[in-house]
């Protein structure tokens, strides 16, 4: 992993414990399956964003990291220790590295595109720029919501690790709560791709309805998914 610069961090968990909550709906393999699209839709974005320097993914699972590095990740290897003490494990690296910003990104945003990124990081950066003549303020927080305004889709800390990292419910509010703390530059910035998060069979048929171009979409459509979501 080369130094310095914006990195994106993906946490991901083990492929046979994805979205177990879509099971009325879909099977395990095929939960799998959706797991790995939406990967990829994130991928796909942070490829063509101009502002990401590298991608971290941060995994415990052997399958999952196998195929991260083939799509061209650096993975870090993280026992099974919970989401936010895998991203302090990732802040931590990134630090060493000496990076500067830290943009944590789940990997069930199927509806993501890379000029979603590079506003969001343009604003994020732009925000710190604005605040460095402020002695009080230094280091800069900017979170994004989902489409309930009450969990995170994507945080973005300079420097990594700035904050205590509170995903989980309620963890757009709590984010704020401790940029707030820490007596950070913090703003939220709400785009449309980047609020819907897929979680629940409401999710799908969300992503479904707003969906035109995503490797999400087509899997859910081939797998039948619109006539599964009828009596839900």
């Amino acid at each position: 992993m080369s130094a310095g610069g914006l990195w994106a961090v993906l946490p991901v968990k083990a492929w046979s414990e994805a979205k177990r909550r879509l099971s009325p709906i879909l099977s395990g393999e095929e939960r799998q399956e959706l797991a790995r699209a939406m990967l990829d839709d994130v991928l796909s974005a942070i490829a063509g964003a101009s502002r990401i320097a590298g991608t971290l993914a941060v995994t415990a699972d052997r399958v999952a990291a196998s195929y991260l590095e083939r799509a061209g990740c650096e993975v870090l290897a993280e026992p099974r220790r919970g989401l936010n003490r895998a991203l302090g494990t990732a802040a931590d690296e990134l630090r060493r590295r000496d990076a500067s910003t830290m943009l944590v990104l789940p990997i069930d945003l199927p509806l993501v595109v890379a000029g979603d990124l590079d506003q969001l990081c343009v604003h994020h950066l732009d925000q710190g720029a604005g605040q460095a003549g402020d002695s009080a303020a230094r280091a800069t927080v900017t979170v994004a919501p989902d489409r309930f305004r009450s969990g995170t889709n994507a945080l973005v800390c300079s420097p990594p690790g700035c904050i205590p990292f509170r995903f989980g419910d309620g963890s757009f509010h709590a984010h704020l709560r401790e940029a707030e703390r820490a007596q950070a530059a913090h703003a939220s910035v709400t785009l449309r791709n980047l609020s819907l998060d897929v979680d629940h069979p409401d999710d799908l048929a969300e992503l479904l309805r707003l969906d035109h171009a995503s490797r999400t979409g087509r899997l859910l459509r081939r797998l039948g998914a619109p006539s599964r979501l009828e009596g839900h």
